[in-house]
């Protein structure tokens, strides 16, 4: 088995038994890809069917079967059988699993369905975990990425002007003031998790080829803003949803093994004005 661990909520399950410790016996839907869907429109009066014009994938189900072995009596009643039935209400699991050498994390991962406990005996514990997550992919490490605003030099003209798609770098960073790259080794799409504004900054745009992300009102001075790709875009403000104030959110993928240039753009940027970007360093189905 690749899985060398996997951690659920804190706990780390172990794929070698040992005394007092929670091992793992089988993982289902970790690997395998996640379920296609299209229309599937058949062809009135032939043979066959449409080719569809777009193939999805569904949520990812997993299947944790493990055992446990207590290292005292009565420990699978005071330890091992409540944490597991903890599991049922958490709406994000931290579930990741340790493969190729790296964590690989599923977000916001929950159960769908019911956790089972069995004892073999006083000292054995079989349990069944079924995980469901909204995201099929899963994901590198998380990282971040932070820099002062850019400064805009006299003339008119912004230095450097980003491409996207760039070829240079294999991993991300900052390669300029506010020009930095986000390299995706994995198999699927994947996007910056968050961007964070620290004001004072009255208005700006991070932009991407021709994909802008612009914000048309002001971040004061102490004040932190944060922009997601979750339901088309969103912002909030100190806590405050202020989504109206973005006036464009195109949200372009980094693919495949792509590298990506972003070019954050502050309009009259001030002295401790600042951007964090937060990303995960790939993203696999």
């Amino acid at each position: 088995m690749d899985a060398l661990m996997i951690e659920i909520d804190g706990r780390r399950i172990y794929t070698e038994p040992g005394a007092g410790m929670w091992w793992l016996e089988e993982i289902e839907g970790l690997y395998d890809s996640p379920e296609t869907r299209f229309d599937e429109n058949l062809v009135p009066g032939e043979d066959g069917a449409f080719d569809p014009d777009e193939v999805l994938v569904g949520p990812r189900r997993i299947v944790v079967r493990g055992t446990c072995e207590s290292a005292t009596p009565g420990w699978a009643d005071r330890v091992a059988r409540p944490w597991l039935a903890s599991l049922a209400k958490k709406r994000d699991l931290n579930f990741r699993a340790f493969v190729g050498g790296q964590w690989l994390s599923l977000r916001r991962a929950k159960i769908r369905g019911q956790v089972k406990v069995r004892d073999i005996d006083e000292t054995f514990t079989e349990f069944e975990i079924p995980i469901w997550t909204h995201d099929s992919r899963k994901y590198g490490p998380r990282r971040r990425i932070e820099m002062d605003a850019a400064i805009e030099p006299s003339g008119g003209l912004r230095f450097p002007m980003v491409d996207g798609a760039v070829s240079f770098g294999t991993s991300g960073g900052v390669l300029f003031p506010g020009v930095f790259i986000i390299h995706n080794p994995g198999t699927a799409d994947l996007f910056p998790e968050k961007f964070t504004v620290r004001g004072p900054v009255p208005r700006f745009a991070i932009s991407s080829e021709t994909s802008v992300i612009e914000y048309d009102a002001p971040v004061g001075r102490g004040q932190e803003l944060t922009i997601t790709p979750f339901a088309g875009g969103r912002a909030n403000l100190d806590g405050a949803d202020v989504s109206q104030n973005l006036i464009r959110a195109d949200w372009v993928p980094i693919g495949p093994a792509e590298t990506r240039g972003y070019l954050f753009s502050p309009e009259d940027p001030q002295p401790g004005s600042q951007l964090a970007v937060d990303y995960s360093e790939g993203a696999w189905l």
